[in-house]
């Protein structure tokens, strides 16, 4: 049984911390999501405190392993905040709102996309009313919310777990952690799979937009990049231009449109559902590279990565 559960250093194998990862997550998150639907009735500021009880448990149950299991800190997961980390989530915003803002300009020029209003209330999906700015901050609140938790859960965490787990698979360590980018990247895409709208293109959009969102976090040792663009995309997507998110509504959009389904908008899941989604990630691609030369990175693995796995 203690080799079940422990490998040859007499640590926990990577498989049981996952596991443990998401039932300390599950634990704490559920019974509290269940108190708080009896305490509130539906409204926005249920939507917040929902929001800030799901990440709370993600970052809990992360802690438990940084300080019962690994012995080690939030910097490991990227997490450490300073000028720098803040700096790389700006450059990360500007990515996407770049990405964003050409898809927005060749739907226009393409005939695809037609303005039917702005400053947009989607109050549809609820049985309350709220303003427009009530509703831009919640939504807000919720994206960064909801980026951060997968960008943990998908970039770092889920990272770690397979790259210490396939250590006899592939010895030398950046190559490694290459492999285990490109092995874990369409969970991310299968993730989103039932959303609404979801297409075999959606789904290896995103699998390949994870790996693209995983190369910062592999090149710098740090999160603020990956979850800059991913708040940023969600962001401009949903409540600044109107797209769908993944198969989601915002709950407001500074512009409103209307677009036809097809190839080419993504139809009802929105821009990830787009053939030219992977010509945007090529973009993303080449401005990290852009900000790896310019910064004078000098490998795709930083060291802290592979000095900070548990072998």
């Amino acid at each position: 049984m203690h080799k079940i559960i422990f490998n040859s250093k007499d640590k926990i194998r990577p498989i049981w911390r996952l596991i443990l990862f998401l039932l300390i997550t599950f634990l704490v998150n559920i019974p509290l999501q269940l108190v708080l639907q009896e305490v509130l009735s539906q409204s926005l500021l249920r939507g917040i405190i929902s929001a800030s009880i799901y990440l709370m448990s993600v970052v809990f149950s992360l802690l438990i392993q940084i300080k019962f299991l690994e012995k080690s800190s939030f910097k490991k997961y990227g997490l450490k905040f300073n000028k720098v980390w803040l700096k790389e989530f700006f450059f990360g915003f500007i990515i996407s709102v770049v990405q964003l803002s050409l898809f927005f300009l060749i739907m226009d020029l393409t005939g695809n996309l037609k303005i039917v209003d702005f400053f947009a209330v989607n109050s549809s999906n609820y049985t309350f009313d709220y303003s427009f700015w009530t509703g831009f901050f919640a939504e807000m609140f919720g994206l960064i919310v909801g980026s951060s938790v997968e960008e943990i859960f998908f970039r770092a965490f889920l990272f770690y777990i397979a790259y210490e787990a396939l250590r006899i698979l592939k010895k030398d360590a950046k190559k490694r952690a290459l492999l285990i980018l490109i092995i874990i990247a369409p969970l991310f895409g299968i993730a989103h799979a039932g959303n609404e709208g979801a297409t075999i293109i959606s789904t290896i959009n995103l699998g390949l937009d994870a790996m693209m969102l995983c190369l910062p976090f592999l090149i710098t040792g740090r999160l603020g990049m990956s979850i800059g663009m991913h708040f940023s995309w969600n962001l401009f997507q949903g409540a600044i231009f109107g797209f769908p998110i993944s198969g989601n509504i915002a709950k407001t959009s500074i512009i409103s449109v209307e677009m036809p389904n097809n190839l080419l908008t993504g139809g009802v899941f929105g821009p990830e559902g787009s053939i030219l989604f992977i010509g945007l990630d090529i973009i993303a691609i080449l401005l990290i590279l852009y900000w790896k030369k310019f910064k004078r990175y000098t490998s795709f693995v930083h060291p802290y990565i592979i000095e900070n796995a548990i072998n």
